[in-house]
């Protein structure tokens, strides 16, 4: 039976138990507390009609392939922006401008800012301001509709970096004239943002579950929607809505709903074509969110899709379901408390005993929790999911309610600028949660010896200790992450050159920006030292001149880590800084990292195939500079991973021999050792090359002691 196969028929039997359970419920309403008993029940009622429609939505995913594009279609892109600094910005506008597929980019200044307006002309692209910012970034994108005539919009946030083959992967689409749109996924490039977390290798965001695996699935029935950004749209199929909807917060999903209510196609097309900032801080992620929730409402009460003329059967399911997941809020709240007021007050949800209630609860929670990570392909990661919903909860519940204001809210940019920490009053609610469950559970360990149904206590002790663990691991994850940094460093793990009054050595590049360095090297050097950093491409070398501003030791002794900052550089070199972070730093990082982890049954299958296969010897992780000599060619490496029989190495420039020797830096010297190459891959991004070995070592190395005509600043440092 195929993996999908399996899943499908996991799903199916999940669905029975549950209906099972859920039928059995109604029969252990407990009379004696019996509001306090429904609405525990209407929770887990809630909970159940949310998994039918995650798994109808998630059930397959079509498989999407654009043919080429006409070369003769007329495209604008749109950049809206507010208040957006022009720093950020100025990324933004360089990926535009470098797409491939002719077209035409403009800026669409709502804070009609004069540094803004000298942006676009030393970038060369088109700039539209607005003075009154009226119904806001609709108001903005319809504004911009009638001062431009592209039949095609592709919409870009602020924040949004697209890749060169934005326009040549999804134009395609509209080769079918009932297409409107073409939504790509929305990824971000902070990757040390509060939304983001990188566990064994593997990235996570909380985003990954929507953008990789639901809107995949809402895909397969014409239901996936306009998400405000990386999307193309067709110019007629918004002119048969009236342009973007200006009604609520949430354009996006409105003029979505209104699009499919005429009868229009949408794709989603799977692959990440542009990376965007995601809010770093608690407070601008948490203020994002209820803007998706409150808009949603808003959207629910103006055009319930149950209602709406035009919809399909699908359609209705797939737009109810994104509404009503703002509903989350109040079902967590109730988990949440409702083991407190157990333990506190002795009233009951259930009127059965733990003999009864166990075996028809036990095998429904477990087949729905395996059925969820299977059908969330390895994105689900429940732990993770469980802190934000933590995060969450108490901002859905004012999301949902803050559609009973009488003044409409406005539509706000979300922050995306650092802050060295998150303050306490943002944890209130989760800290309620914590201190609740900790009152309770201590009430009744003391009250223990002398209750009667001991088994009702104990199931309710261990509910209110799961959440209080998952409001401990939220609260010590938001106080401890810190924001040192303005600007975001694109890790790089590069291998390239330093030269240091007229010493040139091999260094790793470590991270990179457009106002300076860390690199890793085995030289010593001062701080306040000039330094060149030259970063060696195929066919050129970019050539940046700093100062070094920290030095200290880095892992073992051996090494040290140096912090360069930039002095001021040209318009040319700052172009090239970017498009090598966003074309090929930050694809090389999203290639290696941004992976699934392996669910449940895979995890088992993968233990059954490794039973058979050889143990590979472990590996040391590390990022150290080296050279590799092959004949006459001298090449800087960077090492990725290490053990004692060879290592993956990271080069510029393609070896040409089969036999080369390694120089490894030791304390002793440079190790020269004699090596092979086993396999070669070639990474290969926009046209920016770099290629990895793997190497296999003899044992037996000579040293090679470092010359004495380095500079003192840069002599390497004995233990």
């Amino acid at each position: 039976m195929r993996l999908d196969s399996f899943r499908r028929a996991l799903v199916l039997l999940s669905i029975s138990v549950s209906t099972y359970y859920m039928v059995w419920r109604l029969g252990t309403l407990n009379d004696e507390s019996f509001l306090f008993s429904a609405v525990v029940y209407g929770a887990e009622v809630y909970g159940f009609i949310a998994s039918l429609m995650f798994f109808y939505m998630v059930w397959r995913f079509p498989k999407r392939k654009a043919g080429l594009p006409s070369r003769n279609l007329k495209v604008d892109v749109f950049i809206p922006t507010l208040n957006e600094v022009p720093e950020l910005l100025r990324k933004t506008v360089l990926g535009a401008l470098s797409i491939d597929y002719p077209h035409r980019t403009y800026v669409l200044d709502d804070g009609d800012r004069p540094e803004v307006r000298e942006l676009c002309e030393e970038l060369g692209c088109g700039y539209i301001n607005r003075k009154d910012n009226i119904h806001g970034k609709a108001g903005n994108l319809n504004n911009a509709l009638g001062k431009t005539d592209g039949d095609f919009i592709a919409v870009f946030d602020a924040d949004h970096v697209p890749e060169p083959d934005f326009l040549d992967k999804t134009l395609g689409y509209f080769e079918d004239e009932e297409v409107a749109f073409v939504q790509t996924p929305q990824d971000f490039y902070n990757v040390d943002s509060y939304q983001h977390r990188l566990i064994k290798g593997k990235l996570w965001n909380e985003q990954s579950l929507f953008f990789k695996v639901i809107m995949r699935g809402k895909d397969r029935s014409n239901s996936a929607f306009f998400c405000g950004s990386c999307a193309v749209i067709r110019r007629s199929a918004l002119e048969s809505v009236g342009g973007f909807a200006t009604d609520t917060v949430t354009e996006d999903l409105h003029t979505s709903l209104r699009l499919h209510a005429k009868g229009w196609k949408s794709v989603y097309h799977p692959e990440t074509l542009a990376y965007g900032v995601a809010p770093s801080r608690l407070s601008p992620f948490k203020n994002q969110r209820g803007r998706w929730g409150q808009g949603a409402m808003q959207v629910f009460l103006k055009e319930n899709p149950l209602l709406t003329r035009g919809l399909t059967i699908p359609q209705r399911i797939n737009y109810f379901a994104s509404m009503t997941t703002y509903f989350d809020g109040f079902q967590k709240a109730v988990f949440y408390t409702a083991p407190v007021v157990v333990l506190l007050t002795g009233k009951l949800p259930i009127s059965v005993g733990m003999k009864e209630f166990l075996p028809v609860f036990v095998p429904h929670i477990l087949l729905s929790l395996w059925s969820f990570e299977e059908m969330s392909r390895g994105y689900g990661r429940l732990l993770f999911l469980e802190q934000y919903n933590m995060a969450r909860f108490f901002t859905f519940m004012k999301s949902v309610l803050g559609v009973f204001k009488l003044r409409k809210p406005k539509f706000k940019v979300t922050s995306k600028e650092n802050s060295l920490k998150t303050s306490m009053w943002e944890l209130i609610p989760q800290s309620l949660v914590l201190a609740g469950s900790s009152v309770g559970i201590g009430y009744a360990m003391a009250q223990f010896p002398q209750l009667t149904n001991r088994g009702v206590y104990t199931a309710n002790i261990v509910w209110a200790s799961l959440n209080m663990s998952i409001a401990s691991a939220y609260i010590l994850w938001t106080t401890r992450k810190r924001y040192p940094r303005k600007e975001f460093r694109f890790p790089a793990n590069f291998p390239a050159l330093i030269e240091v009054n007229g010493t040139k050595g091999a260094v790793t590049l470590e991270d990179l920006h457009s106002k300076g360095a860390a690199i890793v090297t085995n030289l010593w050097i001062n701080p306040e030292e000039e330094i060149n950093l030259i970063i060696p491409f195929k066919d050129r070398e970019l050539e940046l001149k700093g100062k070094v501003v920290y030095s200290r030791r880095f892992g073992s002794a051996e090494f040290f880590r140096s912090g360069i900052e930039f002095g001021e550089l040209s318009m040319s070199a700052l172009k090239t800084i970017e498009l090598f972070n966003f074309r090929f730093l930050l694809k090389r990082y999203m290639d290696d990292h941004d992976r699934p982890g392996p669910t449940p049954l895979e995890t088992f299958m993968n233990l059954f195939g490794s039973w058979k296969t050889k143990p590979r010897r472990q590996r040391i992780e590390t990022h150290a500079p080296g050279i590799i000599y092959a004949g006459k060619e001298v090449v800087p490496y960077t090492t990725e991973d290490i053990s004692e029989e060879g290592m993956r190495i990271l080069t510029y420039r393609e070896l040409t021999g089969r036999n080369v020797y390694v120089g490894q830096s030791r304390e002793r010297g440079i190790k020269r050792t004699r090596g092979s190459v086993v396999w070669v891959r070639e990474l290969s991004f926009y046209g920016i090359k770099a290629y990895r070995y793997g190497i296999k070592l003899e044992n037996k190395g000579e040293y090679e002691q470092k010359g004495s005509g380095a500079s003192p600043n840069v002599q390497r440092r004995m233990a």
